[in-house]
């Protein structure tokens, strides 16, 4: 006869049983790398930031117009441009580790992309969001980050996905 009681588990068992739930909600990445869990990121400490759905391609910069705007590596399976997460509000900033220009060197969210700039006076709140392909980044007028899916793959906010551009799911490696 079946015991009513509770049974108890090993703690081997009951965290291969969270692992495996982790990695069901998308948690992690099945390299172990943080792809949402906000309480795994290290306010202040270095991340690549890793397009998982567009070849593995890292966030970097290039010059446009006279700034500098966030696009993917033109390589798969290359890292880019270290980039801090900063705990801001309910969300983070992200800086750029390097820039062409001193001091310019935040995410901030404007309708032709994501250009880099001055922490004190641009600076976009992101909102960590979970994903199918990783987590999203979503900016404070709820724009999600998308990319273009062929050419340069320069970042831009959207509301909705139209032709020529995907959301972009990333996971975070630190540097």
């Amino acid at each position: 006869m079946p015991n009513s009681s509770p049974t108890s588990h090993s703690p081997r068992t009951a965290w291969f049983a969270a692992f495996a739930a982790a990695a069901l909600l998308g948690l992690t990445s099945p390299t172990g790398h943080a792809t949402s869990p906000e309480e795994a990121i290290e306010s202040g400490q270095s991340y690549y930031l890793i397009a998982s759905n567009h070849g593995n391609r890292g966030v970097t910069f290039e010059v446009d117009n006279s700034n500098d705007w966030a696009l993917l590596t033109n390589d798969e399976n290359s890292n880019g441009t270290a980039v801090v997460l900063e705990s801001k509000d309910a969300g983070y900033t992200i800086r750029s580790t390097s820039s062409n220009w001193p001091g310019y060197d935040t995410w901030c969210s404007v309708d032709k992309g994501i250009k880099l700039g001055k922490a004190d006076g641009c600076a976009t709140t992101w909102k960590i969001v979970p994903g199918e392909d990783g987590f999203k980044l979503e900016d404070q007028s709820r724009r999600t980050v998308t990319h273009r899916t062929s050419g340069k793959s320069w970042l831009g906010p959207a509301t909705e996905i139209y032709s020529g551009r995907a959301y972009t799911g990333f996971k975070l490696v630190k540097a």
